[in-house]
């Protein structure tokens, strides 16, 4: 199995073959990996673990382009997931329901054309499914990257990664991944997974936030 450890995997869904759902059709897996492979994880994991490495030793992201989460963000040291988050722009509202009727979060209310939709962005997921079938432009794209997740693992103890606040452009979706990697990197202990390194020193030191 040793030789089958590369030290990091970047796993990426079905959303590129054309799946109607994609929030984001922005490419960032192959500049995550070409990030990654300057960081010789597989040499730093063989001098950090004991005995031979196993495929659950590598560093994993795994990328989603909707909150579907096809490649299973959720569950892997990073994950990224696609995101438009709505705004409401001055085209007058026709109070045809459309919106409320393609959100499954519940997350917009329309009481009549005249007040316009209302969206809670507490329980928004940023899938623009709303945008997409809003007929007159009041519901409209507006902040569009990527949500992180990070921490997240299965194993003896499973856990689900814990969401940085915020949306994240390309560059810094990038750049945070280099972050939360160099961070691991600096941390860990006997090769452990970026969730335990997360729970013994925390996340402050990260210092991420998206827009």
């Amino acid at each position: 199995m040793e030789e089958d450890v590369a030290g990091f995997q970047v796993e990426t869904c079905f959303g590129s073959s054309g799946c109607p759902n994609r929030a984001v059709d922005e490419g960032i897996a192959a500049r995550i990996e070409e990030s990654l492979s300057g960081k010789n994880l597989r040499l730093f994991l063989k001098e950090k673990v004991k005995g031979p490495l196993k495929m659950h030793h590598e560093f994993r992201v795994s990328i989603s382009d909707c909150p579907n989460a096809c490649s299973r963000p959720q569950i892997a040291n990073i994950g990224l997931i696609g995101a438009a988050r709505p705004e409401i722009s001055d085209a007058p509202c026709t109070g045809c329901g459309a919106c409320v009727a393609a959100c499954r979060e519940s997350a917009i209310d329309l009481k009549d054309a005249d007040t316009g939709p209302v969206i809670d962005y507490d329980k928004c997921l940023a899938c623009r499914k709303c945008c997409k079938v809003c007929p007159c432009g009041t519901l409209r794209e507006g902040q569009r990257g990527w949500r992180i997740l990070i921490g997240g693992k299965l194993g003896r103890h499973p856990r689900l990664g814990m969401e940085l606040e915020g949306i994240f452009l390309k560059d810094k979706a990038i750049a945070v991944v280099e972050k939360c990697v160099d961070h691991y990197m600096t941390y860990t202990v006997e090769g452990e997974r970026f969730g335990d390194v997360i729970d013994r020193i925390g996340i402050d030191a990260l210092e991420v936030k998206g827009s």
